[in-house]
């Protein structure tokens, strides 16, 4: 559910409690402390999911832009691949990952570019870096168009992202609950209504 049906199953419920003429408002707030507390752990439920499937699909971007080309049991193939990581490790400077990846693609080592584009998207946040991946895809028409969907999503790790979307996953007190907090919500909601018992 979205964080709109939530929010809206949630003043429905409320709206059918408040409406319930047999009920005293004790057994009201109850019932909405109860409703309340299911909304808001649906709610947190949501948000996780969100930025679960963010961090996936930008790993699977990763591993389409930088990672093997699909599994091979060559392991000359495995060794190239790890000796070019290894060199892409040692590169210090932006400027330096440039000059060798430049190198690698006009000789022809496509692993090793690719490595170095991988290291230098490590440090992305810096515009150098970055330009170090941009120069990587400026004639690859799809490994540009990966990159880009990578850049289309939020960084989640980003505070106002972040504050942006608690926003979004806010949810109220419904009515007649007033304004609890979490911790007042959950004595309220422990309380027993007529035909419970309490646990032992």
């Amino acid at each position: 559910m979205t964080p709109e049906q939530i929010r809206q199953a949630l003043a429905n419920k409320a709206a059918a409690i408040n409406g319930k003429r047999n009920l005293t408002d004790a057994a009201k707030r109850t019932m909405l402390a109860r409703a309340y507390l299911e909304a808001k752990t649906a709610i947190e439920e949501a948000r996780t999911q969100e930025t679960e499937n963010i961090g996936r699909e930008r790993r699977k971007l990763e591993r389409k832009l930088f990672g093997n080309d699909g599994f091979t049991v060559d392991p000359n193939a495995a060794i190239s691949r790890r000796d070019a990581a290894d060199r892409a490790a040692r590169i210090e400077t932006a400027d330096e990952a440039l000059r060798t990846m430049w190198r690698a693609e006009r000789d022809g080592d496509a692993t090793l570019a690719k490595a170095i584009a991988s290291r230098a998207a490590d440090y992305s946040g810096d515009p150098v870096w970055a330009g170090v991946v941009q120069q990587y895809v400026a004639d690859k028409p799809s490994e540009a168009e990966t990159l880009q969907a990578m850049r289309d999503l939020p960084d989640t790790d980003d505070a106002v992202w972040r504050m942006q979307q608690a926003m979004q996953y806010g949810i109220g007190t419904p009515d007649g609950l007033g304004e609890v907090s979490h911790y007042q919500a959950e004595a309220l909601a422990s309380q027993p209504l007529d035909g419970e018992t309490t646990a032992a």
